[in-house]
């Protein structure tokens, strides 16, 4: 089983030996990406064709120099084009050959054996690793057979997938990774990768989480080589069942491949495959697209057969989602139907709402901003009624005070038989300030209500004619008249009552405060209307 699960490991390393954001915020990075994958594609292209330029002016340079400029190309293409890849590790053991070089002739065949195992041939692979000539190699070649050794057995055994294969490509697997590790640098980035990987192996994932760990805080990854070792430390993550991790560093490995052009990537694919595992069927399938696209223009045949295993499983989910949708826009359509029918009783309406059934997608649209205005509207008269039922009660609840403070204090004079002191009593009660105090309150639960209000209500005139209260807390006469309006108070008779004019003043008022406004007399109480509450 742990074969199985290591697979996609060893299909990320391209090996070079030469020389917690959120997760929306990846997400949306790497959207940004792909959005502007063909501008990264661009500059590859231009990096290949620099290279190219240079290859062809060296044809007097030096074995060395024609052998690095041949190996840059291989390595650009690498990732980027099978083919090319191909073409350009031939060219490079071609070089190396003539030179007779041993040295040269072992990293080439190295990289041809790198380019051929991501195509799936097994064979021939295997014969290419078999020409290498170990004596005399350097420590970091060395450990490059050894792990292209490794990766071989693992996609053999996960191509045959049987026991007696697997317990021997097993134990030929992990021969090669200690093999790698001994004759890594210990002081190497590389080393650190091959450790994790070993232990990974050996299903060791604790340990491979902290050799992950020092990779990244002791070395500045970059370029390809981070995409690789991204991908193997969100591995680690998934086994340990941490998967916010996992995706975490999935992305990060996304991200790096599609910013670098790199054709030949893995965490993509793994990606849509969590979004689908999760259900959000629609970005798996954006995100699988785009994996197809680039296996198809790196155009290595294993790679487009991996992602051609989640692809109709994606697509297939994705069919049943709209056949579902579908379904239920039928199923709507079919109560509409019936619901016309009971409501109208004729055969004409009945055939119209038929025919508007195809519309029903732009209908649904239209009934979902109808329903929201409503609930706004429904949560606007809710907010009102709350508020002036409060005010309501408080006002009649002073009001009811003091009455029975009158009350009190003129029983008390009747008793002493003081009748000629009711009079101070009555006197006392000052009806201006009582409306004024209840306009205050009246102010303030419309404020509470509309707190723009007041801002909104100066924004209709200019600069020169706007009016601002005493206090941000009240409203001035003028304010007070269309405050009334905004609450559906539009009956002038009623608004003159409730502020004590005349019709005749609240009428002047108005014609006033219109005649001063930016906005049409006529449009004036409509965008008294639209100001919004809290």
């Amino acid at each position: 089983m742990k074969y199985y699960f290591l697979f996609f490991l060893f299909l990320l390393i391209p090996f070079s030996v030469f020389a917690q954001p959120e997760i929306d915020f990846l997400f949306h990075a790497l959207d940004e990406a792909i959005e502007r994958k063909e501008e990264f594609e661009e500059d590859k292209k231009g990096e290949i064709e620099n290279l190219s330029n240079q290859l062809r002016t060296v044809k007097t340079a030096s074995m060395e120099e024609r052998f690095s400029l041949t190996e840059q190309l291989h390595q650009a293409y690498f990732t980027f084009n099978y083919d090319s890849a191909l073409f350009y590790s031939r060219q490079l053991l071609e070089v190396a050959t003539t030179s007779g070089r041993e040295e040269m002739i072992a990293r080439a065949q190295l990289r041809m054996s790198e380019t051929l195992l991501a195509s799936g041939l097994f064979a021939v692979v295997k014969d290419s690793l078999e020409m290498i000539s170990l004596p005399g190699l350097s420590d970091s070649l060395r450990a490059k057979y050894h792990y292209l050794n490794a990766r071989l057995y693992i996609d053999m055994n996960n191509y045959y997938q049987r026991p007696f294969y697997s317990e021997k490509f097993g134990q030929l697997v992990t021969a090669h990774l200690d093999s790698a590790v001994h004759w890594a640098n210990p002081e190497s980035r590389l080393w650190y990768s091959l450790n994790g990987l070993r232990y990974i192996w050996k299903m060791k994932y604790q340990e491979a989480e902290e050799v992950f760990k020092d990779l990244f805080s002791n070395f500045d990854v970059e370029g390809r080589q981070f995409a690789v070792d991204a991908s193997t430390f969100a591995f680690v993550y998934r086994q340990l069942g941490q998967t916010e991790k996992e995706l975490e560093w999935l992305l990060k490995a996304a991200i790096s491949d599609i910013k670098l052009a790199n054709k030949e990537t893995v965490a993509l694919r793994i990606i849509a495959n969590r979004l689908f595992d999760q259900g959000e069927i629609q970005k798996a399938s954006h995100y699988l697209n785009v994996a197809i696209e680039d296996a198809r223009g790196y155009g290595a045949i294993q790679r487009e057969l991996q992602i051609s295993q989640i692809q109709p499983l994606v697509e297939a989910a994705k069919l049943d989602l709209i056949e579902k949708q579908k379904s239920r826009i039928q199923n709507f359509a079919l109560a509409l139907s019936v619901l016309s029918f009971l409501i109208i009783l004729t055969l004409i309406l009945l055939m119209r709402q038929y025919r508007k059934i195809k519309r029903v997608k732009d209908k649904l649209h239209l009934s979902n901003n109808a329903l929201s205005e409503t609930n706004a509207k429904l949560r606007e008269v809710n907010l009102i009624k709350e508020e002036y039922i409060a005010f309501f009660f408080k006002t009649n609840s002073d009001l009811l005070e003091k009455l029975d403070e009158y009350r009190q204090a003129i029983d008390n004079k009747l008793s002493l038989n003081k009748v000629q002191q009711i009079g101070s009593i009555i006197t006392r009660s000052d009806i201006k300030r009582e409306r004024e105090a209840l306009f205050r309150d009246f102010d303030t639960g419309f404020l509470n209500i509309f707190p723009d209000f007041i801002a909104r209500f100066n924004a209709l005139f200019k600069e020169e004619d706007r009016e601002m209260p005493e206090s941000s807390k009240h409203l001035n006469t003028d304010m007070r008249i269309f405050a009334l309006i905004r609450l559906g108070i539009s009956d002038t008779d009623k608004i003159a009552h409730i502020l004590n004019y005349t019709v005749n003043t609240i009428n002047t008022y108005k014609t006033r405060i219109k005649n001063k406004s930016i906005v049409p007399n006529e449009d004036f109480e409509k965008e008294i209307l639209k100001i919004q509450s809290v």
